[in-house]
């Protein structure tokens, strides 16, 4: 918990909670996940509003090309998004940080380690609430949205590289894609935990989340062969 979060919890004002997702440059994964979260829970329902912001981040960028078109194709608004870099000033304003690859959690651990306890992989996220099973229902009914966050960071299990949603940038439609169908995915599963409530489904059919013990199962375009990453200018 921060200090931010605690002190919300204490005064009993029950503000809303805030999501804040973190990709690399802040371009491509992070603002896209955060502008279909909004989507279905636009800012403030049910308690939770959603930020994103990059690690090391390139500041002053608005969204990737190809994920632009795919959030906007999919009934997103991807106008207005201007790319920041994570500091302390963002992280203390927080709730919960979901990362996108193992190599964000490590960065964000080195360079802010007193927010350890609140940093999530996307698909460790997803299992942590595919792990409360039965219970899910009933904690999520029982809690608003702080409580619901705090519970998915006590039960989720150990990050890995396993666990990594790729990065699409540079590598073209079909990457891009991927990305964003296996993020609806992962959203499907996180979002309606959060709320306490179902939500609208962002993807079908829902991606298979592993649980403790297995390999992340992964799209098919990753099978194969893919094409090299084009370095950020």
């Amino acid at each position: 918990m921060t200090g931010a979060s605690a002190a919300r919890r204490s005064t009993g004002t029950h503000a809303p909670s805030t999501v804040l997702f973190v990709c690399t440059a802040n371009i491509s994964r992070s603002p896209y996940a955060e502008r279909r979260a909004r989507q279905v829970l636009p800012d403030a329902d049910a308690g939770i509003t959603f930020a994103s912001a990059g690690t090391p981040g390139y500041p002053g960028r608005g969204m990737d090309p190809a994920m632009a078109e795919l959030l906007v194709a999919r009934g997103g608004d991807a106008s207005g998004h201007v790319s920041r870099a994570v500091d302390e000033e963002i992280l203390r304003r927080v709730d919960l940080v979901v990362v996108f690859e193992f190599a964000h959690h490590m960065r964000l651990l080195d360079s802010f380690p007193r927010h350890r306890h609140v940093i999530l992989g996307l698909q460790q996220a997803a299992r942590a609430v595919r792990a409360l099973g039965a219970s899910r229902a009933e904690d999520a009914a029982a809690s608003d949205a702080f409580d619901r966050v705090e519970r998915l960071v006590s039960v989720a299990g150990q990050n890995s590289m396993s666990y990594d949603v790729e990065d699409p940038y540079g590598r073209g439609a079909r990457a891009a894609q991927a990305c964003a169908d296996e993020i609806d995915q992962l959203l499907d599963v996180v979002l309606p935990f959060l709320a306490g409530r179902e939500v609208p489904r962002l993807a079908v059919p829902p991606l298979a989340v592993p649980t403790e013990g297995t390999r992340a199962l992964r799209p098919a375009w990753r099978l194969g062969r893919s094409a090299p990453r084009r370095a950020l200018p």
